[in-house]
């Protein structure tokens, strides 16, 4: 029996790398006493697949995985036992059972992000960011009344404002015949452009108030711009292995600056694959 699930990633838990969490999976998924079938040899372990590793200190409530049982088990027994072992901020959402073998990861597809941003943001001249500060971006867009960080109130916590998001995103995106970057690579770096490999991108008056306040709960103690009326970015993006655009790469060709976790802050919505008319369906519909 193949099975898929989907479950979140928020709380302490968004600090735990890739590898440490396939750990954690195969430990939980022991305790859960379901029928797991294991790898041959000499050192048998479950056999699990990640759909596709997600960046330390993200949170996501679209993440999924695919291991087999050597029996079959109800989908909603699967649920109850997995989640009776999982710690917090690991949710399973849903269960599904594959008749395909193919793995998510292969299926992958898509993904799509909201971006929000965090308080005390603070663009400073810095030589060794392609000296790219808060004028090198005034004149980018030519909207030379207004900056990307727009005063709040006071010296110490800035907003952002809507209104430049958007004219951003029409005039480098919506509006624009490319939007060219140079990717980098452990081995190489590349010129792409990543009009090609944005599908969906908007941008929202507020970050919505059920994800910010089940999947960020520490929000204020952390600082972060998630008030009702502060905007964020919602995208839905390409992410083949051939090529895969990460919310931060396209916020940096956005906005010209060089992306900085301790100001953006990223939450994954969801996967999604392929299906045979040419649309884009969770993955966990797949079949």
């Amino acid at each position: 029996m193949d099975v898929r699930v989907r479950f979140t990633k928020y709380g302490p838990i968004k600090y735990v790398g890739h590898l440490d969490l396939m750990r954690y999976f195969q430990k939980a998924l022991r305790r859960s006493g379901l029928p797991l079938s294991f790898t041959k040899g000499f050192s048998p372990h479950p056999i699990l697949s990640f759909a596709s590793p997600l960046g330390v200190g993200i949170t996501s409530e679209g993440e999924y995985m695919d291991f087999s049982l050597d029996e079959e088990v109800p989908l909603s027994e699967i649920r109850a036992k997995l989640n009776a072992e999982e710690a917090y901020g690991v949710e399973i959402l849903s269960v599904t059972e594959r008749k395909s073998t193919k793995k998510a990861m292969a299926e992958l597809a898509a993904a799509s992000y909201l971006v929000y941003f965090k308080k005390n943001i603070h663009l400073e001249n810095d030589t060794k960011s392609n000296d790219l500060n808060e004028n090198s971006f005034k004149d980018s867009l030519d909207v030379n009344e207004h900056s990307f960080f727009s005063e709040k109130g006071n010296s110490d916590c800035n907003e952002v404002s809507a209104e430049i998001l958007r004219s951003l995103v029409d005039k480098k995106i919506t509006n624009a015949s490319s939007l060219v970057v140079t990717k980098k690579t452990k081995k190489s770096e590349r010129q792409v452009d990543l009009l090609p490999l944005i599908y969906e991108i908007e941008v929202l008056d507020s970050f919505p108030s059920d994800k910010r306040d089940h999947y960020i709960p520490d929000w204020e103690q952390n600082g972060f711009l998630l008030s009702e009326s502060d905007p964020s970015i919602y995208m839905k993006v390409c992410a083949r292995s051939s090529d895969n655009l990460k919310p931060e790469l396209l916020m940096e060709a956005l906005s010209g600056i060089p992306f900085d976790s301790t100001t953006l802050g990223v939450h994954r919505l969801d996967m999604y694959a392929e299906n045979e008319a040419g649309e884009l369906i969770p993955l966990g519909e797949a079949e």
